[in-house]
Formats: structure tokens, C-alpha cells, sequence
């Protein structure tokens, strides 16, 4: 296993960052971290800024998904479209990131 060591610095204090089921949309403070993590959209050769991207549940919501950070990813909207029409979107043990046809 190769792990992967980072850091987010926050100014005041610490805010949750998985909610669970308490809600459906991305609190402030973990689109935040999606974009310090991600740092765009992560649909494989796309290179769309996170200002154009939207956070979106890997397990749906709909299906008992959870709005916790390791079930978030930053799309663009074109991107959001296809995995709502039934792209699969996955991250690689590597770290990068599949979308398959449905």
C-alpha cells in the first residue's frame, strides 16, 4: 500500500466533515475539503476547474448514500450528467479515477 499524507489548514474552528445521512447536499466545509482534495473535476482527461465543478455522491444518495467525504467527488456539470445517466465513476487503488459506459 502506498499511502498518501496531506493537509488542510483551517482558520477557527473545526468544522464536521462527514455528515451521514443528516443531509443530502455538500455542507461548505466539505466542498472545501472536496476541492482541496480533488482540485477539479476528476472525470479521467478532463481538466475543468473546480469553479465549474459540483460535488457529487459516488453511492447515490437516493440508494442510501452518505454525504461523507469518501463518497464525494468533484464533476462539471457535463460530467454530472453522464454518471446521473448511468456512467460508473470510480476511484483506482492508484488513486485515479474510471468512468465506464452504462
Amino acid at each position: 500500500c502506498t499511502p498518501h499524507v496531506g493537509r488542510v489548514l483551517t482558520r477557527g474552528a473545526s468544522e464536521v466533515l462527514d455528515l451521514g445521512r443528516q443531509v443530502r447536499l455538500a455542507a461548505t466545509a466539505q466542498r472545501r475539503a472536496v476541492i482541496a482534495r480533488d482540485q477539479g473535476c476528476v472525470w479521467p482527461h478532463c481538466n475543468r476547474p473546480p469553479a465549474m465543478c459540483e460535488v457529487h455522491h459516488l453511492f447515490p444518495w437516493k440508494q442510501g448514500g452518505e454525504s461523507n467525504l469518501n463518497n464525494l467527488a468533484l464533476v462539471c456539470g457535463r460530467h454530472h450528467t453522464r454518471v446521473h445517466q448511468g456512467w460508473k465513476l470510480r476511484q483506482l487503488d492508484d488513486g485515479t479515477w474510471d468512468a465506464r459506459a452504462p
